[in-house]
């Protein structure tokens, strides 16, 4: 039995409302510098790639303060000597590297290593070992150590153990190099002792 003309014409109906509805509701997007974003401004904005830091932690020049008073005159003094490198080197290289430290977060650093290792610098001991540190960073002949601390080319933790010598600048360990292999080179050669004294024993 066929459809009859009123259900012909609700099926006619239903058909044309499916065509006709309006489209679905989109979320349109513009580009900004080959990224999508929303066009909408309350959505967030992609976040930037982080900077690298300065060498040595980021300190204020308040932070070198701290409750323990001795404790933070060794700070200022390692302060002292780091501020003076900038105007030392000269080789631009150097100069690049020098200018990406941080001569607060370096001093600060060195001393809270110290302090770990060496405890306060009151003690008999840790007292002669501060001086002698504190004394070559800012002796204004060694220029050579205090740039080497701050550029990371000497430890803080090695400064627990190494030797006056060891801290001079580069021309005097030259220097202390060439006595020795002068004094060593004073020394008799035992090898050839020996070997006459056995052609004496054989007369």
């Amino acid at each position: 039995m066929g459809l009859s003309r009123n259900q012909i014409k609700n099926l006619v109906n239903v058909e044309s409302k499916k065509f006709n509805a309006p489209p679905s509701r989109t979320i349109k997007k513009r580009k900004f510098e080959g990224e999508e974003q929303p066009a909408f401004p309350f959505m967030k904005k992609p976040l930037r790639e982080p900077q690298p830091p300065k060498r040595g932690k980021s300190v204020s020049a308040a932070e070198i303060k701290c409750s323990d008073a001795t404790r933070a005159l060794v700070r200022e003094r390692l302060l002292e000597a780091f501020t003076k490198v900038a105007g030392e080197v000269e080789d631009m290289e150097k100069k690049v590297q020098v200018s990406a430290c941080d001569p607060v977060g370096v001093a600060v650093s060195v001393e809270s290593v110290l302090y770990k290792n060496m405890g306060p610098s009151k003690g008999a001991k840790a007292a002669v070992r501060y001086r002698a540190i504190l004394f070559n960073v800012k002796d204004p002949k060694n220029p050579d150590f205090r740039r080497k601390l701050l550029l990371g080319e000497v430890k803080p933790e090695t400064l627990v153990t190494m030797l006056p010598e060891e801290m001079a600048s580069d021309d005097r360990q030259t220097q202390n190099k060439q006595i020795r292999e002068d004094a060593l080179a004073k020394i008799p050669d035992h090898s050839a002792v020996d070997e006459k004294e056995s052609e004496c024993d054989a007369r």
